[in-house]
């Protein structure tokens, strides 16, 4: 697989300059759904593609050793990427997020670890009510999928709807680098999703290991029943 090839621990920060993330620009009423939205074609990207573009890699030597220069392509999107995720989503039967206006607001943290258990946490608030759904895959984010393990949901209160979106506030998730901002050796992927009436944006980051970002998507594991070792939160 070729997230577990021995790259090295690599961060790559892209700045995706003039990607609107506007809900207006990726609604699109062909693609084909269900009536919970989820797409009934297995080959539909669950993200819009533009939001990850395919970098180009340069290792530069310079006097102080060799550095890396990175570079979006313009008019190309990281198929592998993008496949991969979406892979995962189609197995949990989760629905899109972009593709319609919603008249709610939903955070969707995807978290694909390369040896363990693909899960998802969708985070939704309308009006006065706060659900968080979750669902556990039996195969491994770095290979197969698998099918539902397990699919739960809790009713929550707006005390934890606060609690997580103040964590979302100070990680800047609306004004984080689009797509896949770092990548490395196996570790696994943190893959955020946000919508609202106006809005829709998609950020990914691998394994972080602190910070407000971790810390959100920390949060929406704890509010869960899924009993996780810190070594498992990788």
């Amino acid at each position: 697989m070729r997230q577990i090839l021995s790259i090295g621990i690599l961060t790559l920060f892209l700045t995706q300059i003039g990607f609107s993330q506007s809900i207006e620009k990726f609604v699109d009423s062909t693609i084909e759904v269900d009536s919970l939205n989820v797409p009934t074609d297995l080959k539909q990207p669950y993200f819009p593609k533009e939001m990850f573009p395919e970098v180009e890699m340069d290792w530069i030597k310079t006097d102080k050793g060799t550095k890396i220069e990175t570079k979006v392509k313009e008019g190309n999107y990281d198929e592998f990427v993008v496949n991969w995720y979406s892979k995962h989503l189609h197995a949990m039967k989760e629905p899109l997020l972009f593709n319609r206006k919603v008249n709610k607001e939903i955070y969707r943290f995807t978290w694909l670890r390369t040896f363990d258990k693909p899960m998802t946490f969708r985070f939704e608030k309308k009006n006065d009510r706060f659900i968080l759904y979750w669902k556990v895959l039996n195969g491994a984010g770095g290979y197969e999928p698998g099918e539902i393990e397990i699919e739960r949901l809790k009713i929550l209160t707006e005390k934890e709807w606060t609690e997580f979106t103040q964590l979302i506030g100070k990680a800047n998730f609306w004004e984080m680098d689009l797509g896949r901002s770092s990548i490395g050796t196996d570790g696994s992927e943190w893959i955020m999703e946000g919508v609202n009436q106006t809005e829709y944006r998609v950020v990914s980051v691998w394994s972080p290991n602190k910070g407000n970002f971790h810390n959100a998507c920390d949060y929406l594991i704890s509010l869960t029943n899924l009993k996780l070792t810190d070594k498992k939160k990788y």
